[in-house]
């Protein structure tokens, strides 16, 4: 099951709210996603896993994980490319399965 890892600074308030309507969005997918609340430490922790990171804040990219800025939505100005971007990651995530 994909995982995406919702981050911002403290990994509370603002990612809570993007959480709620990324879980809303990947809902229809085919398959379960899973996805969960982090902070910027938390990735930088070796057991830390996630597929895709969608996230407020600048995150390196030395990672290895795609990052999807979670901006559009938190602000709602375009949300749609965000979710686009997510669509377009998780498709590259199941066939290359």
């Amino acid at each position: 099951m994909p995982t995406i890892a919702i981050v911002c600074g403290a990994g509370v308030a603002t990612s809570a709210a993007i959480a709620e309507r990324v879980r809303e969005h990947v809902q229809d997918r085919p398959g379960p996603v899973r996805v969960v609340q982090a902070t910027v430490m938390d990735l930088l922790s070796p057991d830390f896993r996630a597929d895709l990171v969608v996230s407020t804040v600048s995150i390196p990219p030395a990672l290895g994980i795609p990052v999807v800025s979670g901006m559009p939505v938190l602000l709602h100005t375009t949300p749609g490319v965000t979710y686009a971007d997510i669509d377009r990651l998780l498709d590259q995530l199941e066939n290359a399965q």
